[in-house]
């Protein structure tokens, strides 16, 4: 699809948004307000409502370890049905508007004769199912003549990747490519795609941000809407800063290594269907509809600030290996990173020298195959309870002094520094530190850089 845009927006509604009766009501009545610009509407899985409740998809997950395992869960059924029915009757609509979806999980359930990972991501897809159902229903009993669309339905086709599939580029087109003349609001459920022989699949976790990108670039709109529980970005983590100043607008450069790097309010695959269409990504509060959020533009946006915001990942695990073979030697990291691709390990974060190779990995899955395999060909060490820093700036492209401003604040606050690493994009500085320095660097960063 070519041309001038369809005057529509994309809606995505995360968990928070929906995770009680009155919260679908407020983003049902969201919704009524922007009719006028054909809101297509895409759906998390109903978040906490409470304090200590688990997640939906967390519980999903705990069905599906019982299941597979053929381990009794049919309390963990039974918790997942009570959370939705209470839902639906607060709502005053019938069981009946979620029952297919609901035969539809206990046959799932029940098909344990295939890859843990592939019967999982299937289990998986019910929390945004049911919540899509859910809310196509409300908005038909206020009126507003609305389409829930399925999985099979949407067009999603991914790669065979489990639990964090990703749709190529040349498969976007496909996304609901059957309903572009729909009239009625057509409510999606985030998160979820199929394999091209049928197979459901998940998009990572947060991944619903990513099915509005993907809907948003199959129909050309004018906006993608990201509504969740903040207005906006921060520039640096409120928890840790409360005095955080919200970022107006960024480059999709900056919201990348952001989204990257631990800011939460966005997935990080959400830019690129976005940045290729040119169309803007825009944080909303559903608490706060009227405030301004933060809007992500296709373009170099620079301000006064060199640094424009801070994230952060913690808990992630440091690899150190080295090996005297690497000195003059060609093919030596190829065969390195091949052994992580091999057990589908995610690096984040690399810095080399002549002999050594220091990597972070966001997780533990499979680490100890990675590492047993490194070891027969190099030196290898771990370090675990690390905080991962990025800074992140349009100003910081050809700005003389900005590294030796960062880490001449890190020595000044007696934070150690680890692991220095600069993109090519030369917008963001990433640098590694214990966990329990984090919030020190953070706030000396904030305090000396951006406020």
């Amino acid at each position: 699809m070519t041309g001038e845009r369809m005057g529509r927006i994309v809606m995505k509604f995360g968990g928070t948004s929906v995770a009680t009766s009155s919260r679908i009501l407020s983003v049902a009545e969201i919704i009524r307000s922007r009719l006028h610009q054909r809101p297509l509407v895409v759906v998390s899985a109903v978040g906490v409502s409470f304090k200590g409740e688990s997640k939906i998809t967390d519980q999903l997950e705990s069905l599906a370890e019982l299941a597979h395992a053929g381990k009794p869960f049919d309390s963990n059924l039974e918790a997942i049905r009570t959370k939705h029915e209470k839902i639906i009757e607060e709502l005053e609509l019938s069981w009946d508007s979620v029952a297919s979806t609901w035969e539809l999980l206990t046959k799932a359930i029940a098909n344990t004769n295939r890859p843990y990972r592939e019967f999982l991501d299937e289990i998986f897809s019910f929390g945004e199912r049911f919540s899509s159902r859910i809310l196509s229903a409300v908005l038909n009993n206020k009126g507003i003549p609305a389409r829930y669309i399925d999985v099979d339905e949407l067009g999603s086709i991914t790669d065979q990747n489990f639990q964090d599939a990703t749709v190529p580029v040349e498969n976007e087109e496909q996304v609901l490519a059957g309903f572009r003349d729909e009239e009625r609001i057509l409510v999606i459920p985030g998160f979820v795609g199929r394999t091209p022989d049928g197979r459901i699949t998940t998009l990572g976790r947060g991944g619903s941000d990513y099915t509005a990108a993907l809907v948003g670039a199959a129909f050309e709109v004018d906006e993608i809407q990201i509504w969740t529980d903040v207005s906006g970005m921060r520039s640096a983590d409120p928890r840790l800063v409360p005095d955080a100043e919200r970022l107006e607008v960024i480059s999709f450069d900056e919201a990348k290594e952001l989204a990257s790097f631990g800011a939460r309010v966005l997935h990080p695959k959400t830019i690129e269907p976005a940045m290729r269409k040119n169309i803007p990504v825009v944080i909303l509060n559903t608490f706060d509809p009227q405030a301004e959020g933060t809007t992500i533009r296709n373009e170099r946006i620079k301000h006064g600030k060199v640094i424009k915001a801070i994230a952060s990942k913690t808990g992630v695990i440091r690899l150190d290996i080295d090996s005297t073979s690497m000195l003059g030697a060609s093919g030596y990291l190829a065969r390195l990173f091949n052994v992580f691709a091999k057990y589908e390990t995610e690096i984040d974060v690399v810095a080399t020298s002549e002999v050594s190779v220091s990597l972070t990995v966001n997780n533990s899955r499979n680490l100890d195959k990675v590492i047993e395999e490194l070891k027969t060909f190099s030196n290898v060490s771990l370090a675990h309870g690390k905080t991962i820093i990025c800074v992140v700036g349009e100003g910081m492209r050809h700005t003389p002094g900005v590294s030796g401003r960062v880490f001449s604040t890190m020595g000044t606050a007696g934070v150690n520094v680890e692991l220095i690493s600069q993109g090519s994009s030369e917008i963001n500085i990433t640098f590694m530190v214990d966990d329990k320095d984090a919030e020190r660097a953070i706030k000396a960063l904030y305090y000396a850089c951006i406020s």
